[in-house]
């Protein structure tokens, strides 16, 4: 099979969709030839069998010429391809749908999103099937829905920490990882490790995280300025946006990570995390049914609940959950069994090959 992939950026260094480099070389071992048309392009194809098309952004493309770029890489590419497989973008699935339509093509689609619009559900109409990490991560009730669970690359983050090294060691590093939105929570983290930090805690934040929309750059300095008020300048570092590649050394150094999200899509940092045996504390419920049973209540604080954040944090600390080597290594376990890249891969190419 030849396959089409359309998504946002083709970018091995960009700090978000970076992560995605990896499953198209891996859907390239799959195929005989993999086409991507992506809105921006700023990396060469890492495969031989691999093209990359762009629509143009990264020149400047306004939103006429995107939508030029659009229809002129997919009627370049669509005649020498087996199926498109749409990634993040129902919108995508919307604008490919009458070329496929006419090429007779099927349409899948990879999504994993907390909203249920109506362009997600005018999009699943038009694929054959629809991937997804979890049932929560794709809320339009269908049987076109396939649960994968996610891909992350066990092979890149693990770990090498050592804990006996680690004990000797009285600072807990902590991370909060994210693009600099409201959405994820950042101020809420940093006003309970503010708190902890009063309390006597020895903690280190960073957060690691770039402005996407530039009116996000108002919350970057809010949350400088929150910083600065509950005068923990020297526990917080900002680290901006870190490319995917350069994610596991961050992990190698941190003991815990916050994640302020709410009830959704499996976030793959927190998998990452997992898969380093980083031990994660989030508001996302959707993982009561992926963390250890015995240990979940403590790794899920409800969603907005400053108090329950700062009371879970602190039993973690308590209980030196960090340096707890059975239950770190069962998160490993976890995401190595059930969220493997090459099994997710394996399962995405045998859904698109019947």
């Amino acid at each position: 099979m030849k396959l089409l992939i359309i998504t946002q950026k083709y970018d091995i260094n960009d700090s978000n969709l970076g992560a995605f480099i990896d499953w198209w070389d891996r859907l390239a071992k799959k195929f005989e030839q993999i086409y991507i048309l992506a809105l921006e392009k700023q990396s060469e194809p890492t495969m031989p069998n691999m093209e990359v098309v762009s629509m143009g952004k990264e020149k400047g493309a306004g939103f006429l010429r995107k939508i030029y770029g659009f229809y002129s890489g997919l009627f370049k590419v669509i005649g020498k391809t087996d199926a498109i497989l749409v990634h993040m973008i129902p919108k995508y699935v919307i604008l490919a749908a009458p070329v496929a339509f006419f090429y007779g093509k099927p349409i899948y689609m990879w999504y994993t999103g907390v909203a249920s619009h109506w362009q997600l559900k005018l999009a699943v109409i038009f694929c054959k099937k629809v991937f997804t990490a979890h049932e929560a991560a794709m809320r339009v009730n269908t049987v076109k829905r396939i649960i994968t669970g996610h891909g992350i690359d066990v092979n890149k983050f693990f770990s090498l920490r050592e804990i006996s090294r680690r004990e000797t060691i009285s600072e807990v590093t902590i991370l909060s990882v994210g693009r600099i939105t409201p959405s994820k929570g950042h101020d809420f983290v940093i006003n309970a490790i503010a708190d902890l930090i009063k309390s006597g805690y020895n903690l280190k934040l960073k957060i690691i995280g770039g402005v996407i929309q530039n009116y996000h750059k108002e919350y970057l300095g809010s949350l400088k300025e929150l910083v600065k008020n509950l005068r923990i300048e020297e526990n917080v570092e900002f680290l901006g946006p870190v490319s995917y590649k350069d994610m596991p050394e961050h992990f190698q150094s941190a003991d815990i990570l916050v994640n302020a999200v709410t009830f959704g899509g499996l976030d793959k940092v927190i998998l990452e995390a997992m898969a380093m045996e980083i031990i994660p504390l989030t508001s996302n419920s959707a993982f009561s049914d992926v963390f250890p049973r015995v240990f979940a209540g403590s790794l899920i604080f409800r969603e907005k609940d400053f108090e329950d954040l700062k009371n879970k944090l602190k039993n973690i600390l308590d209980k030196k959950l960090y340096q707890n080597e059975t239950l770190r290594q069962e998160l490993r376990n976890i995401v190595i069994e059930k969220h493997n890249l090459n099994i997710f891969i394996d399962k995405i190419a045998k859904e698109m090959s019947r």
